[in-house]
């Protein structure tokens, strides 16, 4: 596997990094393009995790900043914003020569999962979305459900998901997936939380390697 590091210049002074993955030989034929969550970078340890194990398993993986994060900010920028700029990843990733041909999928933590249904539900084309902790809901708002994305998908879609997850109760979950149009896979964690978190301790190198298992056994299957 290779790492490749890449600045693209969105205007004089605004920059976007991103760092691909690259696989000796892609034998899953796919291109994973991974967004962040609000309060973290493309460096969190789920993100970047998942990333190279998945790159060591054959997938050409993508992570990336919004501007917001490279910049240091705390609060993210409006939704319509972070969508531009994820277009442009995914229009930037899909002219990269070597790698025309290969099946595009999206998918993200927390928001970068939640902004990877919304533009593939408005226009983007993609094979497949892989949600690594969808925030269906605010903690303790599971009546406000963050859904109208998902009925509106036309690929298929893996959900891997805390048993503990305060932003996404596996009830309403299960009724949302009864709803949708594609076909949907859920993988559940038990015992953990929205990062992939036990009670009061940190996600451990075991769960990356049960969610790369679990992202593979799902490209092998479609």
């Amino acid at each position: 596997m290779e790492i490749h590091p890449l600045t693209i210049s969105l205007a004089p002074d605004r920059k976007l990094r991103m760092v691909l993955g690259v696989p000796r030989s892609a034998t899953l034929d796919a291109i994973l393009v991974l967004a962040h969550g609000a309060n973290n970078n493309m460096d969190n340890p789920l993100i970047a995790g998942v990333h190279e194990r998945l790159a060591r398993e054959g997938v050409v993986t993508v992570r990336f900043n919004f501007p917001y994060a490279e910049e240091g900010r705390k609060h993210p920028d409006p939704d319509a914003s972070l969508e531009g700029v994820f277009r442009l990843v995914v229009d930037y990733v899909g002219e990269i020569e070597e790698f025309k041909g290969l099946e595009m999928f999206l998918g993200g933590k927390s928001m970068g999962a939640r902004l990877a249904a919304q533009i593939v539900a408005q226009d983007v084309g993609a094979n497949g979305l892989v949600f690594l902790g969808y925030p269906l809901h605010a903690p303790g708002k599971p009546e406000k459900l963050r859904d109208q994305a998902l009925y509106l998908l036309p690929c298929p879609t893996l959900f891997i998901q805390g048993g503990r997850d305060p932003f996404c109760y596996l009830d309403r979950l299960g009724q949302v997936l009864s709803h949708m149009p594609v076909s949907s896979c859920l993988h559940v964690l038990p015992g953990v939380g929205h990062s992939y978190e036990p009670p009061g301790g940190q996600m451990a190198p075991e769960t990356l390697d049960e969610v790369t298992r679990a992202v593979l056994g799902w490209l092998d299957s479609l």
